[in-house]
């Protein structure tokens, strides 16, 4: 998700539409969330957008950091604060004047909602400089995505389990155009046999869920995946209240834990991998050509933090709740409403209106940088 809009010029159509299709599955997946266990498409749907479009956005975010402290970075990193704490008050606001909800303890503790995006990403952008340092900063941001759900501590606060969670797409992106590794033909230009790989994996993932979803038990039934999706929780409360299964690796004493730690260390594993190869397969079938969605991904940004409005008024006033109660129809009403709202907010109209809350000027806050003397 990019902070700001540049030309079209100096953009690159492929990450563009990429992040118009990830974030049409973002407010999917925020609209279909409170009906999804309702029917097995909804959750399937739902299982699906989550294995992989938050990982996906990190990793666009991380291809286009850098570990240098720089003037503009650091603008960048104290914008999207700036803007999370905005917004902050913008939810308060409406939850207090709705709801009638008074400030809890957890304010700007717990981010708001949709709202650890930016948290987590500005968390990321300072790490990296450190992380960069390593010799295998991967490997380094895997090993701790795997074992912070070890300890119930890290949670909510600050977004820290979902930074940590996803931390190993947005070093691993940063790596790859840092090494090139996805400067070659295959990748800006791939062939029919790579796009048609590419969708065969999207297809066989979806396949799979719903083959779990025609099961007797169905694929809630089977495994509350949702819950492991969210990178909010220990191993520990994941495989209490989401096995898989019969499988529930928590036990107790020393090998007890040994075994929760080896169990959850595995599906944590597994879950990374599916996400990156979704992620890449979804690269390398999004179009390279410039369209109306090009246009639209530069703003996805507006998207991300105006629709939750939107789909929070949907909530309150019953609206997803009665489309839901229609079944496997009102998900894809549901699903298609989304695509009109995405559509809708990255208008240029919208961006013109509301830039002073999703991009505000913040140069006065900083500064003048000194120019280099002429020679």
């Amino acid at each position: 998700m990019n902070t700001s809009v540049a030309s079209a010029k100096t953009r690159v159509a492929l990450w563009d539409n990429a992040r118009f299709a990830l974030i049409v599955l973002v407010v999917i997946g925020h609209l279909i969330s409170t009906v999804r266990t309702d029917t097995e498409l909804g959750f399937g749907l739902y299982a699906y957008i989550y294995l992989f479009h938050m990982p996906a956005m990190i990793a666009l975010s991380g291809l286009f950091s850098k570990p240098e402290v720089t003037p503009k970075a650091i603008t960048s990193t104290v914008q999207l604060l700036v803007v999370w704490l905005a917004w902050e008050g913008i939810w308060a606001l409406l939850r207090g004047l709705v709801e009638g909800k008074q400030l809890s303890q957890s304010f700007l503790v717990s981010p708001s909602w949709t709202l650890w995006f930016l948290v987590t990403l500005a968390t990321m952008r300072i790490l990296l400089p450190y992380i960069a340092r390593f010799k295998h900063p991967l490997l380094l941001a895997t090993a701790l995505a795997l074992i912070a759900p070890l300890l119930p501590a890290i949670g909510v606060n600050f977004s820290a389990a979902r930074t940590l969670a996803f931390l190993p797409f947005f070093v691993g992106a940063w790596l790859a155009r840092e090494r090139g590794w996805l400067s070659g033909e295959w990748f800006m230009t791939p062939g029919r046999a790579i796009r048609s790989a590419a969708w065969g994996l999207l297809a066989a993932v979806a396949l799979g869920l719903a083959t779990l979803a025609l099961a007797p038990a169905g694929l809630k039934g089977s495994w509350r995946i949702d819950r492991w999706l969210t990178h909010r929780d220990s191993y520990a409360w994941m495989f209490e209240n989401a096995p898989l299964g019969a499988w529930n690796a928590n036990g107790s004493g020393v090998l007890g834990w040994f075994g929760l730690a080896a169990g959850g260390v595995l599906v944590g594993a597994i879950l990374i991998v599916v996400a990156a190869a979704m992620t890449l397969a979804l690269l390398l079938v999004v179009s390279r050509k410039h369209s109306i969605a090009t246009v639209w991904g530069a703003r996805t940004l507006y998207v991300y933090l105006l629709h939750g409005v939107i789909v929070w008024a949907l909530r309150e006033s019953g609206f997803v709740d009665s489309v839901g109660s229609l079944g496997w129809v009102g998900i894809v009403v549901l699903a298609l409403i989304a695509a009109a709202i995405t559509a809708v907010l990255s208008t240029r109209i919208v961006s013109r209106v509301f830039r002073p809350i999703v991009e505000p000027r913040i140069d006065w806050l900083f500064k003048p940088v000194p120019t280099a003397p002429s020679a």
